[in-house]
């Protein structure tokens, strides 16, 4: 969900800019439900390789978000002499894409790529809606410990860690503001509905269309290794990562490194014996991770994106 939630960020620019815009989901119905919230025509295609080249023939432009692409599915589809825009391909078919926008990638990692194959890789283009520009620019402020957080583990909750991780962090501190957002396709609402009835400081939030603002008004939060963990930063709101897949330790890593982060491991063997500490955390490790977030994301990598993509289309029109 977090893939689409991100393409429809620029679906929704390049449809103000005139465009018609189609896309291909699997049969999926939270996703759908997304989609028709903001009236994007969209097709079922369970197994997106299965792309044939009848479906692409009247479109001007593919955008992908699969991690791993095949080489003779993008030659496939570029029969048509279309231009291929890929988000974080992996596969073998990033050799043949026109534009790759990687954000979890250093620019360094681009040179065993085709020259052909335009990049844009590194934090500046992480694509989040457009408010997370606006309250980038906002001051933070902490006060001392840990005061709120924000429980979200992606839009499936895979391993269902947030009504656990709750409890964990209730027990440490029975009076901490927690706010619990469930994503479009949790399967575990009554669980989390049970810990609002049963404690006056949690609240739960079944999906939100103020991402960037609730983020902001949070201490810290607790998340995955996805898309949210960039938007944390982009915000200034420090992480605390539980990662649902391997990749997504990899970016927990880099983000830890960098300051703006703190990697707890994998959901299955996360390190709760680090959540004391984390809830004392000072005001100035706070701070400074806020900070390190916001030097790293600014919130415009979706500006910055569109109109590379734009510009991407552009030569093949004339």
């Amino acid at each position: 969900m977090g893939h689409l939630v991100r393409q429809t960020h620029i679906a929704k620019i390049l449809q103000d800019r005139g465009a018609k815009i189609t896309f291909f989901i699997p049969h999926y119905p939270p996703a759908q439900v997304w989609l028709d919230q903001y009236q994007f025509s969209h097709k079922i295609l369970n197994d997106p390789l299965a792309l044939t080249e009848k479906e692409t023939a009247p479109l001007d432009l593919i955008i992908l978000d699969i991690q791993d692409t095949p080489s003779t599915f993008i030659k496939k589809i570029k029969r048509g002499k279309k231009p291929v825009v890929s988000f974080e391909d992996l596969g073998e078919g990033r050799h043949h894409v026109d534009l790759l926008i990687d954000c979890n990638l250093d620019e360094k990692n681009s040179a065993d790529l085709p020259q052909h194959v335009q990049t844009l890789f590194g934090y500046p283009y992480s694509v989040l809606a457009q408010e997370f520009e606006t309250l980038h620019s906002k001051k933070r402020e902490f006060n001392g410990p840990i005061e709120s957080v924000l429980v979200t583990l992606g839009g499936t909750d895979p391993h269902s860690l947030t009504s656990s991780l709750a409890g964990k962090l209730l027990r440490i501190r029975p009076n901490l503001s927690v706010t619990l957002l469930a994503g479009p396709g949790c399967k575990n609402i009554p669980s989390l509905k049970n810990l609002e009835t049963q404690n006056e400081t949690v609240k739960l939030l079944e999906s939100t269309s103020q991402m960037a603002q609730t983020l902001f008004d949070h201490s810290a939060v607790f998340c995955a290794g996805g898309i949210t963990l960039h938007e944390a930063m982009a915000v200034g709101t420090p992480a605390f990562v539980i990662n649902q897949v391997p990749h997504q330790a990899e970016k927990a890593d880099r983000a830890e490194k960098q300051g703006a982060a703190m990697n707890l491991g994998l959901a299955e063997s996360w390190d709760e014996n680090r959540l004391p500490k984390i809830l004392k955390s000072s005001q100035q490790v706070l701070e400074k991770m806020s900070q390190a977030g916001k030097s790293l994301i600014d919130g415009k990598g979706l500006k910055r994106v569109t109109e590379t993509i734009k510009a991407t289309l552009t030569p093949w029109q004339e």
